[in-house]
């Protein structure tokens, strides 16, 4: 699946409602994130994201092309103690960032032997609403503030021009400081400079108050 998201800095959800009226409460949550990496940095360097969310699951996210724009990722999600076929699945993918990656039965064993230590943890409390097949989330991430997330998930083969251009005229007249980069830059940013500066995405370079280009929004 890949997800096609643009970002802003909330202010007032009020703010937000009186934007999308008609959008629909989903559910309350709050997700508790664990980033991993190697000491290197290697996944940092590649713009991809490996955490356990939850406790319960491991997650990637990347831009398969390699886009400048944060708009887009490709995400995936494995059992913390997967199946044989799950198992292959999740090492392929380590191994296509990480090429002396060595298998292992659980997700806690493959992180241990592969040296993977932990690069950031953040806690944010989520209100999900959906307006049609958009999904509209208000974060209030610890320690780094409150945000409002507006996303389309689209099939992996699919073209997500069109997605894309849907966001960007959706939130053309949202009067909100566009955030293009993802809460575990914005953690290192302030906790972790050295690394966030090996970072792909760079909050400092990707901010717009309104006019936005058709990729980054």
């Amino acid at each position: 699946m890949i997800e096609v998201e643009v970002k802003f800095e909330l202010l007032a959800q009020a703010q937000l409602k009186e934007y999308f009226p008609t959008m629909q409460f989903v559910r309350h949550v709050h997700n508790s994130d664990v980033y991993y990496d190697t000491p290197g940095f290697d996944l940092l360097r590649q713009a991809v994201f490996v955490r356990v969310r939850n406790q319960q699951r491991l997650e990637f996210k990347f831009n398969a092309q390699a886009d400048p724009a944060h708009v887009q990722s490709t995400e995936r999600a494995f059992s913390l103690r997967p199946s044989p076929s799950e198992a292959e699945e999740m090492h392929a993918l380590f191994t296509r960032f990480l090429p002396q990656w060595r298998t292992a039965d659980s997700v806690e064993e493959a992180l241990c032997c592969n040296g993977l230590v932990e690069l950031a943890r953040i806690e944010n409390s989520r209100i999900c609403y959906s307006r049609e097949d958009i999904i509209i989330c208000v974060d209030q991430v610890e320690g780094i503030g409150d945000f409002v997330e507006i996303e389309m998930q689209c099939e992996e083969d699919g073209d997500t021009r069109q997605a894309i251009a849907r966001l960007c005229d959706l939130t053309a007249g949202f009067a909100a400081r566009q955030v293009c980069v993802g809460y575990v830059e914005l953690w290192l940013q302030r906790h972790h400079p050295h690394a966030y500066r090996l970072g792909k995405y760079h909050e400092e370079h990707s901010l717009h108050p309104v006019n936005r280009s058709p990729t980054g929004c």
